[in-house]
């Protein structure tokens, strides 16, 4: 039962005490935590927090803080409590039906927006494979908007998750509003590319995690979705009645190796496929490319100098 006459506490108290069980669970940003969620109990950014850390809430407000930080003590990122995170300067929201957007995917947006600049076409068709909240897609749309691209853009994304095109879909909104000047955004629920082709450029982060790491990696609570992680558990074969029990594999590629084949049936001739990997993966990934045909295959490395990202083109 929620305590209606608790002694008031201020805004200092309550993060000193947050901070001290978010320490005690072993997280490792503590103190950015129990920011983040007073920043959105409060409706307030960063500063102002600071300034009133003396101010006393209320008990209403204590309880629905200290409610927050249950949650969190679960494992449950904050992300996914405050249903937002910032990726390439752009507040999306999330839910545990999509991955969080990490850090190092910013360098899939800066590789493709720098080649999709150099492509000089009237129209440029782009597809976001596996878009989960459309992060990938939606990023490399408003930076070409915001650099005034000459070429009218034509962005589909994709995810084999209802759930998760439907978060990318209220992105889509949220950031370009009911309509687009210069450019177009389609979603299609299924498969990969969805059996669709004519593209300029594919840009992915399919699921790669090898599936006895997601086991270890679901362990903390951590809530994302095993469909967006999982690399090798592909359930889009067999009708979608492939489970954890059919894994063949363990280096989470088989979504991956159809992928590659896929992207570069779809693609143009000059088009060009962008896709994420883990850093363990690359060099296998480079050859699944040249494989298939693709030239002047490359990676790129992330924010940590790990080969992450890796780019190839058709002839």
């Amino acid at each position: 039962m929620k305590n209606h006459f608790q002694t008031p506490m201020t805004i200092q108290a309550l993060k000193n005490n947050a901070v001290k069980i978010f320490t005690d669970c072993g997280f490792s940003t503590p103190q950015l935590d129990a920011d983040c969620l007073l920043q959105f109990l409060l409706n307030k950014d960063k500063t102002w927090v600071l300034l009133h850390r003396d101010e006393k809430l209320t008990s209403d407000q204590q309880n629905e803080f200290n409610a927050l930080v249950e949650k969190r003590k679960t494992g449950l990122p904050i992300a996914y409590i405050t249903g937002k995170k910032e990726f390439y300067g752009i507040e999306y929201f999330v839910t545990p039906d999509v991955l969080i957007p990490k850090p190092d995917t910013e360098i899939l947006i800066e590789t493709a927006v720098n080649k999709i600049l150099d492509l000089k076409k009237e129209t440029v068709k782009i597809i976001d494979v596996c878009t989960g909240s459309g992060c990938v897609g939606l990023s490399v749309l408003k930076e070409l908007l915001d650099k005034n691209c000459n070429s009218k853009i034509e962005l589909t994304l994709t995810d084999i998750s209802t759930a998760a095109l439907k978060v990318a879909e209220k992105n889509a909104k949220n950031i370009f509003g009911d309509k687009l000047i210069g450019a177009e955004i389609k979603l299609l629920n299924g498969d990969l590319l969805c059996k669709t082709s004519g593209y300029d450029f594919i840009l992915s982060n399919p699921p790669y995690v090898p599936h006895s790491e997601v086991e270890e990696l679901l362990k903390d609570g951590r809530s994302e979705p095993r469909l967006a992680l999982d690399g090798d558990t592909d359930t889009a074969l067999n009708d979608g009645l492939h489970s954890a029990d059919d894994v063949q594999t363990d280096d989470g590629l088989p979504i991956i190796r159809r992928l590659v084949l896929a992207a570069y049936e779809a693609l143009n001739s000059g088009g060009s496929f962008i896709m994420e990997s883990g850093e363990y993966q690359t060099e296998t990934v480079r050859r699944l490319f040249t494989d298939v045909g693709f030239i002047n295959v490359i990676s790129e490395k992330d924010l940590s100098g790990m080969e992450r990202i890796t780019i190839g083109d058709k002839k």
